[in-house]
Order: C-alpha cells, then sequence, then structure tokens
C-alpha cells in the first residue's frame, strides 16, 4: 500500500517521514506534497491507498482534498492531522465514518495505530470488491451524485430526462417510488466556532446523521446539502404503517439532536417532509426551506410538515409603543426591556417568524428616532458602530438576535442619558464653545463635533433659534470683544486681532471696517478722544 503525506510545512511532512516505521507496516511508498493542488496531481500520477493530510492550510484545506479524493477516488481512506486539542470530543464522532482524526504533536506510536487499523479496512473492501463488482462499491457515489445533480436543476423532474439518467448510470431508481426527505440544520453552536471548524463540524453531522438514521428495511442517502444542513433521502417502498414510522423518525431525530448536542456542540433543528413521489422532491425541499427560514426559535426540534399549520397573522398591534416611549421618557429602562422579554415569552411560537421580527423591529426603531430627536442627536451617533449594526443583522434573523439588539440598544440609551444628564441643549453649546474659542479660528467641524452634531443640522437649529447664522454670530462676537479690548486695555490693534482669533492684520482690519464702518485704529482714536473730553 501506499501513503500521501499532505502539510504545508515541510519540517512536519520530514517529522512523520522519519517517525513511522513504514516498512514494519508493509507501507510500500510514501509520497509528500504541500498543499491541495500538489497532492491532486500526485494522485493523478501514482497509485495511493491512504491519505495523511493536515486539515489548515494556506492554499486549500484538508477537507477540500477529502472531497475531491471522495469523488474520484472513494476507496482512498483518510487521516486527517490538526492541532485542535479543544476538539477532542470529534475524534469519536469522526471515527463513525471512514475518516480518523489525529491530535498534533503526533504520538508516532498512535498513528501507527491508526494507519494499521486503516490498512485493515482497505485490505476487507479489497476482499468484498474482489467477490462482487464494482458497481456495487461505487452505488452510493453515484446515487448521491444524482441527488445532487437533481437538486441542482441540472435534472429536470420529468420522466424521460430521468429515466435517460438512471439507464447512463445504470442506477435502479424506480419512477414508482416514494421517498421522504428530513432536513438537518445547524441553527446555532453552543461554543465559539470558527469557519474552518464549523466545515469540519458539518463533516462530523453527516457521520453522525449517517450512523442514528437507519431505519430497518428502508434505504436512505445521508447528503451533504449546504454549508449548515444535511439532507436525508428515504425510500419507502415498505408498507410500514405511517404512524409508526413517524414515531422511527422522530426517535431517530431525537437521537441525533442528542448526539450533536453532545458531540459537536450544535443546536439542530430536524423537518420532516411528506411522502412523495420523485417529480415533487425539489418543491418538497424548497418547503422544507422554507420552514428553516421562518423557525427564527433556535432551539432543538423535530417538525413534522404534515403537522404544520400556517403561521398564525401577525398582530401588529399588541407592541405597545406609546407606554413604552412614556418609560422612555422617565428613564424606566429595564422596565422597557422586562416587559419586551416578558411579552416575547409568552407570544404563540406559531406568531414569530421573520415578518414577525422585521416588524417588531420596526417598530423598536420609532422609540430609538424619538429617542434621538428628543435629545437632538442623529440615530446614527448612537447607533453607527460596527457592534450595533451586526446586532440589528442578527435581530432579523433569530428572537434571540432581537433581545440582544433590544438589550444592546436600550443599555446605550441609558448610558447616553446618565453621560449627558447635565449637558446644556445644542444651540447653548455652541455659544459656548464659540466664547471659549474666541482667539482661535473656529471651524464649523470642530463645532458640532463638540456638540455631537451633524454640522447641517446644527445649522439649521442654530438659526432658527437665535435668529443668524453661525458664522455670523461669530463674527459679531469677536467685533464685540475686539470693540472691549480697543476702547478699555492699550493692548496694540496686533495683539487684539490675535485675541479674537485673526492671526493676519489686513485680514482683521478689512473685516472689522467692513462690519463696524470704520478701521480698527480709526475707532481707538475716536475712543480715546471721546474718553479724554468725558
Amino acid at each position: 500500500m501506499n501513503v500521501m503525506i499532505v502539510d504545508d510545512e515541510l519540517s512536519a511532512i520530514e517529522a512523520v517521514r522519519n517517525g513511522i516505521q513504514w516498512e514494519t507496516l508493509g507501507i510500500g511508498k510514501v509520497y509528500t506534497a504541500t498543499n491541495v493542488q500538489d497532492a491532486i496531481r500526485q494522485f493523478q500520477k501514482r497509485s495511493i491507498d491512504i491519505l495523511l493530510s493536515d486539515i489548515e492550510m494556506p492554499m486549500g484545506s484538508g477537507l477540500e482534498l477529502l472531497k475531491w479524493t471522495n469523488e474520484h477516488y472513494p476507496n482512498v481512506k483518510c487521516i486527517f492531522m490538526t492541532c485542535h486539542a479543544d476538539f477532542h470530543f470529534l475524534q469519536e464522532a469522526m471515527q463513525l465514518g471512514s475518516v480518523d482524526y489525529i491530535l498534533k504533536p503526533l504520538e508516532f506510536s498512535k498513528v501507527e495505530l491508526v494507519l494499521k487499523k486503516t490498512m485493515e479496512k482497505i485490505l476487507t473492501n479489497r476482499i468484498l470488491k474482489e467477490n462482487s463488482n464494482s458497481w456495487i462499491q461505487n452505488k452510493e457515489t453515484v446515487i448521491r451524485q444524482f441527488w445532487k445533480d437533481f437538486f441542482l436543476g441540472e435534472i429536470s423532474p420529468n420522466k424521460e430526462s430521468l429515466m435517460n439518467y438512471f439507464r447512463q448510470k445504470r442506477l435502479d431508481i424506480r419512477l414508482e417510488s416514494y421517498y421522504l426527505p428530513i432536513l438537518v440544520v445547524t441553527k446555532k453552536w453552543t461554543e465559539p466556532v470558527n469557519k474552518v471548524d464549523q466545515k469540519l463540524l458539518q463533516y462530523a453531522l453527516r457521520n453522525i446523521a449517517n450512523e442514528i438514521l437507519v431505519i430497518p428495511e428502508i434505504e436512505r442517502e445521508v447528503l451533504p446539502f449546504s454549508e449548515m444542513s444535511v439532507l436525508i433521502m428515504l425510500r419507502l417502498d415498505t408498507e410500514l404503517e405511517e404512524h409508526r414510522l413517524n414515531n422511527i423518525i422522530e426517535d431517530c431525530c431525537r437521537q441525533l439532536i442528542a448526539a450533536a448536542s453532545k458531540y459537536i456542540k450544535e443546536i439542530i433543528c430536524c423537518y420532516v417532509g411528506i411522502k412523495d413521489s420523485i417529480y415533487e422532491m425539489p418543491s418538497s425541499i424548497e418547503a422544507l426551506q422554507e420552514r428553516d427560514f421562518n423557525n427564527v426559535i433556535h432551539e432543538s426540534e423535530v417538525f413534522f410538515l404534515y403537522q404544520e399549520q400556517q403561521f398564525d397573522t401577525v398582530i401588529y398591534s399588541d407592541n405597545p409603543i406609546g407606554e413604552w416611549r412614556e418609560w422612555l421618557k422617565q428613564g424606566r429602562y429595564e422596565e422597557i426591556l422586562s416587559d419586551i422579554r416578558d411579552r416575547l415569552t409568552h407570544t404563540k411560537k406559531s406568531i414569530i417568524n421573520r415578518d414577525f421580527l422585521n416588524h417588531f423591529t420596526r417598530d423598536f426603531y420609532y422609540l430609538i428616532f424619538e429617542f434621538a430627536n428628543d435629545r437632538s442627536i442623529f440615530v446614527n451617533e448612537l447607533l453607527g458602530d460596527p457592534q450595533s449594526n451586526l446586532l440589528l443583522k442578527n435581530s432579523l434573523e433569530s428572537l434571540e438576535g432581537l433581545l440582544d439588539w433590544v438589550s444592546h440598544t436600550l443599555n446605550i440609551m441609558r448610558n447616553f442619558d446618565k453621560t449627558n444628564a447635565n449637558r446644556s441643549n445644542p444651540v447653548e453649546r455652541t455659544k459656548n464653545y464659540i466664547q471659549l474659542h474666541l482667539s482661535e479660528e473656529i471651524s464649523m467641524e470642530h463645532i458640532a463635533n463638540n456638540v455631537y452634531l451633524n454640522a447641517d443640522y446644527l445649522t439649521r437649529i442654530f438659526k432658527k433659534e437665535v435668529g443668524v447664522s453661525i458664522s455670523r454670530y461669530i463674527i459679531n462676537k469677536k467685533m464685540e470683544v475686539a470693540k472691549e479690548l480697543l476702547i478699555h486695555t492699550d493692548k496694540s490693534i496686533g495683539d487684539v486681532a490675535m485675541l479674537v482669533g485673526y492671526y493676519n492684520y489686513s485680514s482683521f482690519n478689512r473685516i472689522f471696517t467692513k462690519e463696524i464702518g470704520t478701521s480698527p485704529q480709526e475707532f481707538k482714536n475716536s475712543n480715546i478722544k471721546k474718553s479724554s473730553t468725558d
């Protein structure tokens, strides 16, 4: 037998190559590759029986390589190497299928035991293959490919197209058979999981489903359906009584839910479709997907479509926005959150779907706008940060996400009021800022940032309340102070110009003359003469 080692680190490859007693195990050739593409090229040129691969590599993951080998070389056995020590529970789950899982740093004695066990599996399969034709061995792969092509729309759901496909692939699928689809969807993880590990966990879910969902006398296929779901197709050629069949399916699904929670820390839901002909399967799968789309209460459960009724009409008037608004004015944030939690907890689950979340979010946004308007701020100043935007997105996908967003938003409102309890209105803050910074070149940007308002909006409300624009108000104030300094101090005109924010004498002279009707020097001289006369 031949082995291929795939790892992006050359030192890791050499360690495995030199640490294993290959000849003692009966391994003939040991090939190596440093990335997925290199490994694929090697497969196409060499005979390989065992793939010993790292999972995480920069130019394609070990899972991607496994998917490729399953499609092109289904008899190759794979052993994964990974440093994810926190996922020790995966080893048992992965062993339910044809893939083994070894943690780094590798203990070569354990690696040799796994290799020996894998070689025994290969030898057993070869004996079986010698006693049967190649079609039996490849049947599972061919059937899986059929369902994939069928659901992707590459095969039309009509008798002629299906018959042609079955004839070409030598499939013994009968058009008169009835099927029952089961969609298994991961709703969330109970522990933080990154993208790479999510793929690994979904592979483990398929293995667990393949092990648990076994019903006597019923053929079934366990198929990867999406990044977050697995599809199980049952072929119902037996006369098993429907009620008993549903009980068996529910029992299997609940075992699967428990195993997923225990081994791979997933909250999953199982959606059981309706028995129908092969022609109706695409629309049946769509119905299961729609049911999952509207399942926004992320709790493990088994749903039978034949028992499902249409969602109740959402009662939009149930949200007491007026009452919450009054509580908001009184600062009763915790009472608002408690009331919302209580109402949503006691709302019928059949009402809470995507439409419900959308409407509730729009209603709650009314409170946010009222809060912002009362405080002369923009909503984006409160909730424009990345975390708030992410929570808003999640609020439209699950009830848990909605409550997290509401809690986060109310907390921001409370903190805003606490921070700004003694803060004057924005017009008064603008006047105070100008007074304190007369000796500087005051810009609208600095003023707006100081009062936490958009510059255009601040300009509008300032002129409405004061009667003049902010720029005119600044000039008037500067001229008032300049006149006071020219009359009551001995400061030079240059010093006076700098004290009111003009660092260019000619600019000060020009503006003063235009506003007062006389030059600074003439104004100073006339007031000196007036003072001496008095």
